[in-house]
């Protein structure tokens, strides 16, 4: 669960960053999968924090 976590939490920052060059930093759609990303770190902050 955790390694799935962290290998869509890259993807979702390389897709931030392409977003980000073709529309703008401040743009809608960079700001959601900015949120999404959000997600998958507190998602994953419970993985990680569940297992200790």
């Amino acid at each position: 669960m955790r390694h799935a976590l962290l290998t869509e939490i890259e993807k979702a920052k390389e897709n931030m960053v392409q977003v980000a060059k073709e529309e703008g930093i401040a743009s809608k759609s960079t700001f959601q999968v900015s949120q999404s990303i959000d997600q998958l770190l507190n998602e994953l902050h419970k993985v990680t924090s569940t297992k200790h």
